[in-house]
């Protein structure tokens, strides 16, 4: 019943659509519905292949996205934020830059102790981790060559009020003319 366009052993777009078709699942053909209404000419198939693939592919770019985003120690074990790295990352990151992703996850004393080995990082990240028991905190000082900002807005409002004062007293004068030449 394959219809083979004439040609032996040649499945032609339609029949394989077809086939595809009335092998969905009910929730699958409600995403391809159209499709299925109207399918193109040239390539039934095809079409339908792009859409499924949409709908359903887990691209490469999101499941980098997820891990680059997503993963942070908390109170986990540093094996286990690796070994969950490592099933979502598959083959496609290089084992450098998921090292560096790895890295980046841990508390700052121990990724400069981890930065210079290879071998073995979530095993000495679990040992690390329990014996640096004393909380990190990051912390940016001041710098001595940047002026203080009061220093700067009292050098700003000290004119400022001035010319304030000099706008009412010039304005005052105005009025005090205005009225004496009123009262004449």
């Amino acid at each position: 019943m394959v219809s083979t366009n004439g040609k032996p052993g040649v499945i032609t777009e339609t029949t394989t659509f077809q086939h595809v078709v009335s092998a969905l699942q009910p929730e699958e053909l409600a995403v391809v519905s159209d499709i299925i209404l109207k399918p193109p000419a040239d390539a039934p198939f095809t079409a339908l292949k792009k859409r499924l693939c949409a709908q359903y592919a887990d691209p490469e770019a999101q499941r980098l996205r997820d891990l680059i985003s997503g993963m942070q120690l908390g109170d986990r074990c540093p094996s286990r934020v690796l070994l969950e790295m490592l099933s979502k990352a598959g083959a496609r990151i290089n084992d450098d830059f998921l090292k560096y992703l790895f890295l980046q996850r841990l508390p700052t004393n121990v990724q400069q102790i981890l930065a210079i080995s290879n071998d073995n990082l979530e095993e000495m990240a679990d040992g690390i981790i329990p014996t640096s028991s004393a909380p990190v905190v990051n912390a940016v000082a001041a710098s001595a060559d940047q002026p203080d900002l009061r220093i700067m807005l009292c050098e700003i409002t000290s004119p400022l009020s001035r010319l304030e004062a000099r706008t009412r007293d010039q304005s005052r004068g105005r009025n005090q003319r205005r009225s004496a030449s009123r009262s004449r």
